[in-house]
């Protein structure tokens, strides 16, 4: 497994950016079928008997509309090696989603192998990924079908968002939104929440640290900023260097709250395993601090130590991501490296690394 970058360094008190290996995407193309991408790998072979997951479909779906962006542009950084890649994935991803909606609103999740429902209706964090997707498709592509289609599946899911209350459902369904008052509606959840947990030794929205943590913090961010409500900026800010507190090792890598007994208030943080969308969510909301608090260094740096992590600069100083093949390895155990590689690895890979050098080209 090769590593292909050059470690982190500060010199001078500024943060000399990584060399970064080019983003292969290979292995993404080996799980898209024409059903859907598959949920997840025994080792390098998809695991067919667990079929299709939403989530995923999500996921690709704004890796997808990015790359698709992107193509034009022809960055450096990005191998693609079949240009009609961007378009299948969209294609694949919309579609399963549009069969996937209910009479309601809602959505179906898990899909077998032969295209088969496996659910009367998914989860609310599913419905809030599936909303943030849609909404990045038509914002990159206002103009289009593809906008078009995604219109008509959110303007029969709007009538579902006050059911939702889940605070990272909420904050999925946050990220992209541009309504003035849905927006204020969904995040003032997350800050009640917030205000009513919060204490000085615990600046949080919860008593407890789970996954994808930084998505909370996030949300209230990009609402801030958008409906221009600086008490929101301080609770978002505050709540983003708590959990940077908890989660950048004194050494300075990134340890993502383990799944094996997660975190609560007043007992010892897991530390395994650690899961590579949780560090991918971890530089997405990093990065996008950086560029709401006047490019506040600190920010960049833990979006980049986030980002370091699925290259090797983590507890066992192993990498996750494989240039040579596109692979990310499904996360950190404590005897090493989870060797399955499933789809939520590799596009929270993606997601994170395409928001990356987006915002470094701006």
């Amino acid at each position: 497994m090769l590593i292909g970058y050059q470690a982190r360094s500060i010199v001078a008190g500024k943060i000399a950016h990584a060399m970064l290996p080019p983003v292969n995407l290979q292995h993404l193309d080996r799980l898209l079928t024409p059903l859907g991408i598959w949920q997840h790998t025994r080792y390098g072979e998809p695991w067919v008997e667990y079929g299709f997951s939403i989530d995923d479909q999500a996921r690709g779906l704004i890796v997808g509309a990015w790359l698709k962006w992107l193509q034009p542009r022809q960055p450096a950084w990005l191998e693609l090696h079949d240009p009609q890649f961007p378009t299948r994935l969209i294609e694949v991803c919309l579609r399963y989603i549009e069969q996937a909606q209910l009479p309601n609103g809602r959505f179906h999740n898990f899909r077998d192998a032969e295209g088969q429902w496996c659910d009367e209706v998914g989860s609310d964090d599913s419905f809030g990924r599936t909303i943030w997707s849609l909404y990045t498709l038509k914002k990159l592509f206002p103009e289009s079908e593809w906008a078009r289609r995604a219109t008509t599946l959110l303007h029969l899911a709007y009538q579902q968002f006050d059911t939702i209350e889940p605070l990272r459902s909420v904050a999925f369904l946050c990220l992209e939104e541009e309504e003035p008052e849905r927006l204020r509606r969904l995040a003032s959840h997350l800050v009640e929440r917030y205000r009513h947990t919060r204490e000085p030794d615990w600046r949080w929205f919860e008593p407890f640290l789970t996954y994808e943590n930084p998505r909370l913090p996030q949300a209230v961010l990009l609402a801030g900023a958008r409906l221009r409500q600086p008490d929101w900026l301080k609770i978002a800010r505050e709540a983003l260097l708590f959990l940077a507190e908890i989660t950048f090792a004194p050494v300075g890598y990134f340890s993502a709250i383990g799944t094996e007994g997660w975190y609560f208030r007043g007992r010892s943080r897991a530390l395994f395993d650690q899961q590579p969308v949780c560090a991918g969510a971890t530089v997405e909301a990093f990065l996008d601090a950086w560029q709401v608090f006047d490019r506040y260094e600190p920010f960049l740096d833990y979006a980049e130590r986030a980002l370091m992590w699925y290259h090797g600069d983590n507890i066992h100083q192993l990498p996750l991501y494989d240039p040579e093949t596109g692979v990310v390895y499904d996360g950190l155990t404590p005897l090493g490296v989870n060797l399955n590689r499933g789809a939520e690895s590799v596009l929270s890979y993606l997601m994170a690394r395409i928001k990356w050098e987006v915002y470094h080209s701006s």
